[in-house]
This record gives C-alpha cells, sequence and structure tokens, in this order.
C-alpha cells in the first residue's frame, strides 16, 4: 500500500501543478463531471426533432455541445499528461535495470517494472489513465462537429426568414 499512496500522491502533485497551469492562462478550474444535463438531449436528437428547433435553441445546442467538447479535450489531455508522466517517472526508475533480464527489450523493461513496487504502481496508473484517453479519443471532435451541425441548422433558419 506504501507504493500505491506515494504514487497517487504524486500524481496529485503534478495534477495540482498543471491545473494552477492551465489557471495562469485564463481557463477556469478543471471540474470532473459536465453537469449540464439539457446538452444529453441534443446529442440524442434525430434529424426530425433537430429540424424543429427554433433559431434560439440551435444556439443554445450548439453552445452546450461547444462546451461538453471543450470538456472532453480537456479531460482527454488530463489523462494523456498522466500517461506522459508515468512513463516518464518510470524509465528513470528502471534505467539501467533492463539489462538485469532476458529477452527482448520490451520483455526486460516489463520485467524491471514488474520488479520494482513504485514503478508497478505507477505503471498501472499508466494503463489506467490511457485506458480513459483510449475512450476519449476523437470524442471531443465528434461533439464539436454536432456543435457545428446546430450552427449550421441555426444559419439555414435565419436565411429562410
Amino acid at each position: 500500500m506504501e507504493f500505491e499512496d506515494r504514487a497517487k500522491e504524486r500524481l496529485e502533485v503534478v495534477d495540482k501543478v498543471l491545473d494552477e497551469y492551465e489557471e495562469s492562462l485564463g481557463l477556469p478550474a478543471y471540474s470532473a463531471g459536465f453537469h449540464e444535463s439539457s446538452m444529453r438531449e441534443y446529442m440524442k436528437m434525430s434529424r426530425e426533432q433537430m429540424e424543429k428547433l427554433t433559431v434560439e435553441e440551435c444556439a443554445e445546442a450548439a453552445l452546450l455541445l461547444g462546451g461538453f467538447s471543450f470538456y472532453l479535450q480537456r479531460s482527454y489531455n488530463r489523462e494523456l499528461s498522466r500517461v506522459n508522466w508515468c512513463t516518464s517517472s518510470i524509465k528513470t526508475m528502471i534505467s539501467g535495470r533492463e539489462g538485469q533480464y532476458s529477452g527482448s527489450w520490451d520483455s526486460q523493461y516489463q520485467q524491471a517494472v514488474r520488479e520494482d513496487g513504485y514503478a508497478s504502481k505507477m505503471n498501472r496508473i499508466k494503463v489506467y489513465a490511457q485506458q480513459r484517453a483510449d475512450r476519449l479519443t476523437y470524442l471531443a471532435n465528434s461533439v464539436r462537429n454536432l456543435s457545428d451541425l446546430f450552427v449550421n441548422l441555426q444559419k439555414a433558419k435565419i436565411s429562410r426568414t
């Protein structure tokens, strides 16, 4: 449990430093979870339902979905920075010890990681963060495309009047 606690504490410090950096750029504080439930309704709409929306409702949908796209991209970036931090930390920790093991370089690397309790915990954090990042890949762009669809629908409705 000692290694697990230390690894999580280090990750929290890294996250805090990166959060402070984002805030120094003018970004609002990161909040886990997007709490706009009406956004989900816009994502589930059929084409017929979309076409029945007013110009104002299209603008609201585009705004909410654009915000959600930003949130998804930011979440992806957070996970990717965790993966990169873990990868770098693990390489530093086991550097030079891989040669003690036999097999391919990847096999040697994995054996060295497995034998070091802290590196092993860092590797679990890395795998978890990579899985989360993989799930988020391209979602921000997909939601942004949906937001753009509502913008275009809004423009079409305005031009018809």
